[in-house]
């Protein structure tokens, strides 16, 4: 939007006026005052930066977030975090305060401040002058003007209120970054947890092939086992010592992309994981609670509410008066030392332009943002559907490895070689009941990552840290989006 100018023209009636001195009093004032308001505007996000730990805290439960320009005080916080070991609390701590791309997502956050500045900010005035020299000798008539947009005064509210909105917006994309990437972290704390006990597992695994070995060369030494059978024993050492280094490699690869989502520069090996792989605890949780806690807590949705908000704020700018450049002032014009002061009156003429496209492009934005509105909150509804389908079937995986199948598989593999020990059975008996026990043992360090991997799923998909949704009960929040049901 233009806006009504200001104009004010002084001039002084000598051939050579150009000294300050000889313009009027209020032609100075004005033009100082001018300079004053122009001064006033700082830029503080600070308060955005705090806003923004705020819902990562609500989101992910950790109260630390990168705070741009205290890079000291980070990397304080950062040396204790890593000094004895890292739990999975840590690491999402860690990646909040020293993950790259968090940190440059985070000066998004200035540049929308700085952006809510300056829609309270006058545009620039500009500054004419004009020195007429006449050919017959008289004397030089000069004029100047100083030219402000004035029908933004009245256009600042809606401004501000645009810029506020995106300003919000932006806090909230950024806080749900956050929060994607903490839940990233915390699954890569889980993989790497899991590389790590699937590592001792194939190391469990070598030690049973090697002992099954030494009894097969036993039952060999008493006539009851043929080269064919150590032979194949000893194949099975073999295989269970290349899983061994693969499983090292695993470990390490888990190892270094949990760093890189720490921002840990070091090498993988020295980070040192202090938690076990468990499950969590054996809870149900009410499905309709959890639409309900995600609709209300979302970022993401939260941030799209905020821009279809400031798509109307847009619309209302862009359906202002069709003058959209109108000014009124005052001008002054001296010649020979005697002022002449009267009115002054600059309109532009919306003859080409009646601002009619950019008002239709306002309502299609207007009408696409509350779609995507509609959209997130469909997608944020089947999400926690799918993120609770998860935990619930791994949840009853575990339990049944855990309760039935890896006491069933040891009983059996302990039977056989009692069996076999005392010539009752045949070596491939011992052979199948040690291989599907140690296939046993693997599946189940992948269930039990399968099962800890949908818990930051589950907090990512409500919004929410785990032990919040534990407690029964909706989350006292902002009312629902209108988008809401199409979610359900």
């Amino acid at each position: 939007m233009q806006g009504m100018s200001n104009t004010v023209a002084a001039s002084s009636g000598r051939e050579r006026a150009t000294s300050c001195a000889k313009w009027p009093t209020p032609v100075i004032r004005a033009s100082l005052l001018l300079v004053a308001l122009a001064g006033c505007a700082t830029v503080d996000p600070s308060p955005d930066y705090e806003l923004a730990r705020q819902e990562v805290e609500a989101a992910t439960g950790r109260p630390s977030l990168y705070n741009p320009g205290e890079d000291e005080a980070t990397r304080q916080l950062l040396d204790q975090l890593f000094q004895d070991g890292l739990t999975s609390q840590e690491a999402v701590q860690g990646c909040l305060l020293n993950n790259p791309e968090l940190q440059a997502a985070l000066l998004d956050i200035g540049m929308a401040r700085a952006d809510a500045v300056q829609a309270g900010l006058l545009s620039n005035p500009s500054l004419e002058l004009m020195i007429r020299i006449p050919t017959d000798g008289n004397h030089t008539n000069t004029e100047g003007g100083i030219i402000q947009n004035l029908v933004e005064l009245w256009q600042l509210p809606d401004r501000e209120l645009l810029a506020e909105r995106r300003l919000e917006q932006t806090v909230l994309e950024v806080a749900h970054t956050a929060a994607r990437l903490a839940a990233q972290s915390k699954s890569a704390y889980v993989a790497a947890l899991a590389a790590r006990d699937a590592e001792s597992v194939a190391h469990e695994n070598l030690e049973t092939a090697r002992a099954f070995l030494e009894l097969t060369l036993q039952r060999q030494s008493a006539g009851a086992a043929t080269e064919v059978d150590v032979n194949a024993a000893r194949s099975e050492l073999l295989e269970q010592q290349v899983l061994a280094r693969a499983s090292r490699f695993d470990a390490f690869e888990a190892k270094r992309q949990l760093a890189l989502l720490l921002g840990f520069d070091h090498s993988p090996d020295t980070l040192e994981l202090t938690d076990t792989l468990a499950g969590p605890p054996d809870s149900s949780f009410d499905l309709d609670d959890l639409i309900s806690r995600a609709l209300r807590r979302r970022l993401d949705l939260r941030a799209a509410e905020r821009e279809a908000e400031a798509a109307v704020h847009a619309l209302d700018l862009e359906r202002s008066p069709l003058l959209r450049s109108a000014g009124a002032g005052v001008a002054l014009e001296s010649e020979g030392g005697d002022w002449a002061i009267g009115p002054a009156v600059e309109v532009e003429l919306p003859i080409f332009d009646q601002n009619q496209a950019q008002i239709a492009k306002a309502e299609f934005r207007l009408a696409q943002t509350q779609r995507r509105l509609e959209a997130l909150s469909t997608l944020v509804a089947q999400q926690v559907r799918g993120a609770h389908a998860r935990y619930s079937l791994a949840r009853d995986t575990v339990r049944l490895y855990e309760q039935d199948l890896l006491p069933l598989r040891q009983t059996s593999l302990d039977l056989a070689r009692e069996a076999f020990a005392a010539g009752k059975t045949g070596f491939l008996s011992v052979l199948e009941a040690q291989n599907r026990l140690v296939t046993a043992r693997r599946e189940y360090v992948g269930q039990l990552e399968a099962l800890a991997r949908t818990v930051p799923e589950l907090e990512a998909a409500c919004g929410q840290p785990f032990t919040d949704l534990l407690r029964p009960g909706p989350s006292p929040e902002a009312p629902l989006p209108e988008a809401e049901g199409d979610g359900r």
